[in-house]
């Protein structure tokens, strides 16, 4: 297990393009970097707009998960739909947000993702998202128990294994951060981080999970 390669997407969102080009112009961004897109954090999420952040991203060969969260599937087909025009390099969609084809990604790598709680069955929902046939699985779960934690992920450790698959494995929780680490060391091939404000609970400031999970490599390689 020492030694897993993990990539870390930086999650990010601003109130509209400007302010987004803004922060790669003063150089509190990076081109170099990798960002996970909440476009549905974005006070403006129009599709002018997000004409503009894709195209922008696309141009400076920016490595980015376009992700789109809402509880009205119109509106995030309304979004995908256009998001695909531009080909982002990783688009994640919610298992259950919203009828689709796998067809309709086949130009993107497709995240197929799932959030849930604490009890919630990861035998059962990769057994759902394996019918989809994703290039990536994506697990959320918010854990309240160590144990079940630690459960999902020896489950985790060997269905990857003996599947080959990609795999995002997020523990969420205000006081996991130290989960997040561990699968991130362990099984996940991605792992994300926050920016100026967290996306998700127990999300881990991007420079310092960098910097932990180099410590690890450096001590195992």
């Amino acid at each position: 297990m020492p030694g897993n390669s993990c990539k870390v997407y930086t999650s990010v969102f601003f109130v509209d393009f400007r302010h987004m080009k803004m922060e790669f112009e003063n150089g509190s961004m990076d081109f170099s970097k990798s960002y996970e897109i909440r476009y549905d954090l974005f006070e403006h999420r129009d599709t002018v707009n997000l004409g503009q952040v894709l195209e922008y991203l696309n141009k400076n060969l920016v490595d980015y998960i376009f992700t789109f969260r809402s509880s009205q599937p119109d509106q995030i087909t309304t979004i995908y739909t256009y998001a695909m025009n531009y080909t982002p390099p990783i688009v994640d969609v919610d298992i259950g947000s919203f009828n689709f084809r796998r067809s309709f990604f086949n130009n993107t790598n497709l995240m197929v993702s799932f959030h849930g709680l604490n009890n919630d069955n990861v035998h059962l929902v990769l057994k759902d998202m394996s019918a989809i046939s994703p290039d990536i699985y994506k697990i959320a779960l918010l854990y309240n128990d160590t144990g079940k934690f630690l459960d999902d992920l020896d489950y985790l450790y060997h269905y990857k294994n003996d599947h080959q698959i990609k795999l995002a494995y997020i523990p969420m929780g205000n006081n996991n951060s130290l989960f997040r680490l561990v699968s991130a060391i362990t099984v996940s091939d991605y792992a994300y981080a926050s920016y100026k404000h967290e996306t998700a609970p127990g999300q881990i400031e991007a420079s310092e999970f960098i910097s932990l999970l180099g410590r690890f490599r450096e001590k195992y390689e």
